[in-house]
């Protein structure tokens, strides 16, 4: 397969591995008997190719608990740079019978709506199924591996103690009071400039209304400056280069505070008024060539297990009652808790979105004098 130097092979030796292993003769507690069946296929394949946006630090801890389940089967995950790159990627290799991804993992909610208008979704009933909201099985064989937060970020030289937000209407106050110092030296994602970007406003558009709008227009007059990822916004901010950020991917930023000099100056919060979560999906391709492995990998990072794993990895558990803890800074069910579920603001597959894209963007250039 072309083009494999970006390709992250994390794939676990046999030897040492420790807990229940996966055989014809066992399956996880709780599923049905048939699946053991299902198990005996997966050895038979030996591998599994994950195409995904996540990191291979991310899929480590998660690797490495699937192994020692499932210690006959080689994971190999691609990064890949961009979300729609997953699904086009596949597509072009799909067309042409080459081989391509057994599984995808990726946030791009409007790919995989027309992933699922093409009808390359399939339709399998995860065991772990039944304790998920509906919010998080969208479609048929579409399940949820975290749902990721945007957080308010500032520098706390920057930003006195007392003056520090916990909602967008406190970032936006915040910001009007600083309008001259602060003009130029505030950040976010530009809706124009990434599908990622424009998802976060859609929805929260959608939430707000026409006060969003307005909370919008009042937040150009400090003449926002836009990057396309959360890591140029979180250094600019450590710099001071920028006071602060709207909107940040969270899951970019925690792990820099690990760093104690770092953790000093980058201060953050949740948006308790509007908190956007960015909901990563993960099905199984109909053009998947190992198709047992595919489903146990899928099994297992819906799994309390698996999302635990992914939660160590970095990113954000989104399965009900998993809260923070061994590694795991924040979870869906640690940030309800702390917002309100009924503020939360799923970045998710609302098919208005695609629909809406055009006139949406045009809005959006005009309240931030964008050309």
């Amino acid at each position: 397969m072309a083009n494999l130097d970006r390709r992250a092979i994390l794939a676990l030796s046999l030897a040492g591995a420790t807990g229940l292993i996966g055989s014809a003769q066992a399956a996880p507690a709780g599923y049905p008997d048939g699946y053991r069946d299902l198990v005996a296929q997966a050895e038979r394949e030996g591998s599994l190719l994950i195409y995904s946006i996540m990191s291979p630090e991310n899929w480590r801890p998660v690797i490495e608990g699937f192994n020692k389940v499932y210690p006959g089967i080689k994971v190999e995950t691609l990064d890949l740079p961009a979300s729609r790159e997953s699904f086009e990627r596949y597509l072009a290799e799909k067309s042409t019978n080459s081989r391509t991804a057994d599984l995808i993992a990726t946030a791009d909610p409007g790919g995989w709506i027309d992933f699922q208008r093409r009808g390359e979704i399939l339709d399998y009933a995860s065991p772990e199924a039944k304790v998920w909201p509906d919010w998080s099985k969208p479609f048929p064989g579409l399940y949820t591996v975290s749902s990721d937060p945007m957080a308010l970020i500032w520098n706390n030289a920057l930003v006195p103690e007392a003056k520090r937000p916990k909602s967008f209407a406190d970032f936006l106050a915040l910001s009007l009071a600083n309008e001259r110092p602060w003009k130029n030296k505030i950040t976010s994602y530009g809706a124009h400039q990434t599908t990622f970007g424009y998802g976060i406003y859609y929805a929260f558009v959608k939430k707000h209304g026409d006060k969003a709008w307005e909370w919008l227009a009042e937040l150009a007059k400090v003449q926002p400056r836009f990057e396309r990822s959360g890591g140029p916004m979180t250094e600019k901010v450590t710099s001071g280069e920028y006071a602060a950020g709207w909107f940040v991917s969270a899951i970019t930023f925690w792990p820099r505070l690990s760093d104690p000099a770092r953790a000093k100056i980058l201060g953050w919060s949740f948006i308790a008024d509007g908190q956007p979560v960015i909901l990563r999906g993960i099905a199984v391709p109909k053009g998947s060539k190992n198709v047992a492995a595919a489903k146990l990998m899928l099994d297992y990072v819906i799994s309390e297990d698996g999302q635990r794993a992914f939660g160590r990895g970095g990113l954000t558990p989104a399965r009900p009652g998993i809260q923070p803890g061994e590694g795991i800074r924040h979870t869906y069910s640690s940030i309800a808790s702390l917002v309100g579920e009924q503020n939360m603001i799923y970045i998710g597959y609302d098919e208005d979105a695609l629909r809406d894209y055009d006139a949406f963007l045009v809005r959006w250039k005009q309240t931030f004098n964008i050309r």
